[in-house]
C-alpha cells in the first residue's frame, strides 16, 4: 500500500538536512511517539549519510488481528540513505525500513527540495504486510500507524527549526 507525505519548512534544504541527519532531532522524534526504547545511529559512507533508528513501541493501538503477529511491543527499524547533495542543494534518499520478527516491511524514497521560497520534505513509501488472506486488511492500519509518526516527525522538525523544541 502507498504512503506519500510532505511537510513544508520556512528553511534552505541545507537547514531541513542538517535536522533530519542530527542523531539528537531523532531521538527526540522517537521520544514523541512515545517509544520505549530507541536506538539511533547517524554514519558517513562515501557521499552517503546514513541515518539508521530502532525503537520498541507498544502495540496498544494495533488491531487485535495482528497482534497476535507483533505481541505487547514492536520493533521498527528504519533505515534512511541520503545521498550528497544536488547542484540546488536537494537532497535524495533510499528509506527501507520492518518491524522486525514480523513479515511488515517498507521500501521507498524521501526527497528534500526548495519549492516555491521554502523547502518540501517528501516521502514516498510501499508499505506491505506479507500475510497470506488478511495482509492486504492489516496495510491501512499499518500506514496510517507510520504516517502519524511521521506526522509527529515533521512537526517536531518545524519546532527545532524555529528554536522551539
Amino acid at each position: 500500500m502507498e504512503l506519500k507525505m510532505s511537510a513544508s519548512y520556512d528553511a534552505t534544504p541545507e537547514e531541513v538536512f542538517a535536522i533530519v541527519s542530527d542523531a539528537t532531532f531523532r531521538e527526540q522524534a522517537c521520544e514523541k511517539t512515545k517509544a520505549l526504547s530507541y536506538d539511533v545511529k547517524v554514519s558517513e559512507s562515501g557521499g552517503d549519510t546514513i541515518v539508521r533508528v530502532r525503537r520498541e513501541m507498544p502495540s496498544d493501538d494495533v488491531p487485535d488481528i495482528a497482534r497476535k503477529f507483533v505481541g505487547q511491543t514492536l520493533t521498527v527499524v528504519q533505515t534512511e540513505t541520503w545521498h550528497a547533495a544536488n547542484a540546488d542543494g536537494s537532497r535524495d534518499a533510499d528509506v527501507n525500513g520492518e518491524i522486525a520478527n514480523t513479515p511488515v516491511t517498507l521500501k521507498g524514497t524521501a526527497r528534500i527540495a526548495s519549492s516555491g521560497g521554502e523547502t518540501v520534505q517528501s516521502i514516498d513509501l510501499d508499505v506491505k504486510v506479507a500475510v497470506p488472506l488478511i495482509g492486504r486488511k492489516m496495510e491501512p492500519f499499518v500506514v496510517d500507524a507510520i504516517r502519524s509518526g511521521l506526522q509527529k516527525e515533521h512537526d517536531l522538525g518545524r519546532d527545532w527549526h524555529n528554536g522551539t523544541n
